[in-house]
C-alpha cells in the first residue's frame, strides 16, 4: 500500500461518525420533542386546576368558619329531619302534650314545622295543618281555664292558631288547582273544623284580657273569611253538579254559618256601646234575613255573595261585643256584691241581741257562698 491510499483512508475514517452518532436532524427534531413534554408535565404539576381556583376565590367571600358553622346547622337540620320523617315520630310524641311556656313547647313547633315542609302533597298539607290549628284551639281552650299568669300566652297561641288558619286558605287553593274534583273534600273539611273552631273560641273569650280577647276575635274573623272561600267552592262544585256537593250538604253549610252569624249579630246588638255599632250590628241581622230568602229561592251565588257582607258587617263588633259583654259581667258582680253587703248590714242590728255561738256565725258563709256561685 502506497502513502496516498493510506492517507484516504485516513482522511474517509476521520469524518465517520464514531459510536454509531445520530443524524443532526434527527437529534434536534428529538430534543425539541423531549422539551416539550417536560414543559407540559411541570405545567400540569404547577397549575392549579379549576375546581382549586373555585375554592380559593369561594373562600374569599366566605370564610372557613361560617362555612364550618353553615354545615354544622345543616347537619342538625338534616337530622331532625331524618328524625320525624324516618320514622322518629316517637319523639314527635313526648313533645305533643307540650304546652306555651314549657321547655318542650319551642320543639313541638319545630317538628311541626319540619312536618310541614315534608308534605307530599297540598292535601297532606291541609290535614297537617288542621292537625295543628287543634293542637293550638286545645291549648287556648286549657290556658282560659288557668291561672291569670298563664293566660299572658293565649295572644300569641292565638295568632298562631291563625297563622295555620291562612296556611288552610293557601292549601284549599293550592288544592283547588291541582285536584279540581278532590278539592269539596277539602272544602268540607274545613267547613266542619270552622264550625267547631269558632265555637270554642266564643266560650274561651268570656272574662279574658283585652289583648287575649282582640287575639281571639282576629281569629274568629280570619275563620270567617277561610269559611266563606270554602262555601264558595262547595256552591261552584254543586252548581257544576258534583255529586259530592248535593243540595243538602249545600243548605247544611249555610244553615252553620247563618247560626254563627246570628249569634254574633245578636250580641253585637245587645252589647253595642253606641248607635254605630247598633244599626251596623242590625244591618247584618237584615243581611242574614236576606241570605235566608235566597237561599230558599235556591240562589246560592247570590246568598253566598250576601253571607260575604255579613261577615264584614259582624267583623268591628266581634271586636267590640266581648268587651262590653265583660264590663257587663263586672258591673252585675259589684251589683251583687253591693246587695249582698246592704242584706248584711240590714241583719246586723238584729243579730246584735243575740248571744254569739254558731248560730249567729252561720249565716254569714253561706251568703259568701251565694255570692261566689251567683259570680262563677
Amino acid at each position: 500500500m502506497n502513502p496516498k491510499e493510506l492517507r484516504k483512508i485516513l482522511l474517509s475514517v476521520k469524518h465517520e461518525r464514531r459510536g454509531g452518532t445520530p443524524p443532526a436532524t434527527w437529534v434536534k427534531r428529538n430534543r425539541d420533542i423531549l422539551v416539550m413534554q417536560v414543559r407540559n408535565q411541570m405545567d400540569r404539576a404547577t397549575r392549579p386546576t379549576l375546581a382549586v381556583r373555585l375554592g380559593h376565590l369561594f373562600s374569599i367571600f366566605v370564610p372557613t368558619e361560617s362555612l364550618m358553622l353553615a354545615g354544622r346547622v345543616v347537619a342538625v337540620f338534616l337530622l331532625a329531619a331524618v328524625t320525624v320523617v324516618a320514622g322518629g315520630f316517637a319523639s314527635v310524641g313526648v313533645y305533643r302534650h307540650s304546652e306555651p311556656g314549657q321547655t318542650g313547647y319551642a320543639a313541638k313547633v319545630a317538628i311541626e314545622k319540619i312536618q310541614l315542609i315534608f308534605a307530599p302533597n297540598a292535601d297532606y298539607r291541609v290535614r297537617l295543618l288542621a292537625e295543628y290549628a287543634d293542637r293550638r284551639l286545645d291549648e287556648i281552650a286549657k290556658l282560659a281555664d288557668s291561672a291569670p299568669a298563664k293566660r299572658a300566652a293565649i295572644a300569641a297561641t292565638a295568632r298562631a292558631f291563625e297563622q295555620h288558619i291562612a296556611g288552610l286558605e293557601a292549601a284549599l287553593l293550592e288544592v283547588q288547582q291541582a285536584d279540581p274534583d278532590g278539592v269539596v273534600e277539602v272544602a268540607k273539611l274545613l267547613e266542619r273544623k270552622v264550625a267547631i273552631y269558632q265555637d270554642v273560641l266564643a266560650k274561651s273569650s268570656v272574662g279574658l284580657p283585652a289583648d287575649a280577647v282582640a287575639a281571639l276575635a282576629a281569629a274568629r274573623n280570619r275563620l270567617d273569611e277561610v269559611s266563606i272561600k270554602s262555601l264558595a267552592v262547595i256552591v261552584e262544585k254543586h252548581l257544576q253538579g258534583n255529586a259530592e256537593a248535593p243540595k243538602s250538604v249545600l243548605v247544611s253549610k249555610f244553615d252553620d254559618r247563618l247560626h254563627q252569624a246570628e249569634a254574633k249579630a245578636d250580641a253585637a246588638v245587645k252589647a253595642a256601646p253606641d248607635a254605630a255599632q247598633a244599626a251596623k250590628a242590625k244591618a247584618a241581622q237584615a243581611a242574614i234575613a236576606a241570605t235566608k230568602q235566597l237561599i230558599k229561592e235556591e240562589k246560592y251565588e247570590a246568598a253566598l255573595s250576601k253571607m260575604a257582607e255579613v261577615v264584614e258587617l259582624t267583623k268591628e263588633s266581634e271586636l267590640v261585643a266581648p268587651e262590653a259583654a265583660a264590663a257587663t259581667d263586672t258591673a252585675t258582680d259589684a251589683a251583687t256584691d253591693t246587695a249582698t253587703d246592704a242584706a248584711t248590714d240590714a241583719a246586723t242590728p238584729a243579730d246584735t241581741n243575740q248571744p254569739t255561738g254558731d248560730s249567729t256565725e252561720s249565716p254569714a258563709p253561706k251568703a259568701d257562698d251565694a255570692v261566689g256561685s251567683g259570680s262563677r
